[in-house]
């Protein structure tokens, strides 16, 4: 019998292109294991992508990724990994654009950022090792 409990929140994420943004996360970010899924008339709208254990799902709504990613703000997400520095530099190699560059805060995790290609600001954290 299972045990009742939360496992994990996949947020649906909408996005302005959904080809565009799967190969965006497959050959800029290191992603793989895409899936995708047409609809009734034969159009790509939904779909995923993974790396490692971290399981993004996008649905296509342009209208929608305008009216939370613009001038004036931006969705936040936050990725948790292990070993900060080697993806860190691993970005950089990539030539992906760093927004806030990789520093510890002080309450606690150390931390870099970047903005994906529909405007999401990508908070990538590592909690601190206690000593």
């Amino acid at each position: 019998m299972k045990v009742k409990s939360f496992i994990r929140n996949n947020p649906h994420l909408p996005v302005r292109n959904l080809r565009q943004t799967l190969d965006y996360y497959r050959n800029t970010l290191g992603f793989d294991d895409e899936w995708t899924w047409m609809n009734k008339d034969g159009d790509i709208k939904d779909g995923g992508i993974r790396r490692d254990d971290l399981r993004l799902l996008f649905g296509e709504d342009p209208e929608f990724v305008n009216d939370i990613n613009n001038q004036k703000h931006r969705l936040p997400l936050m990725w948790f990994v292990d070993n900060i520095d080697e993806i860190f530099s691993e970005f950089q190699n990539r030539d992906i654009e760093i927004a806030d560059t990789l520093r510890t805060h002080p309450y606690g995790p150390r931390e870099f950022t970047f903005i994906d290609i529909n405007g999401y600001y990508i908070r990538i954290a590592e909690h601190a090792q206690e000593e």
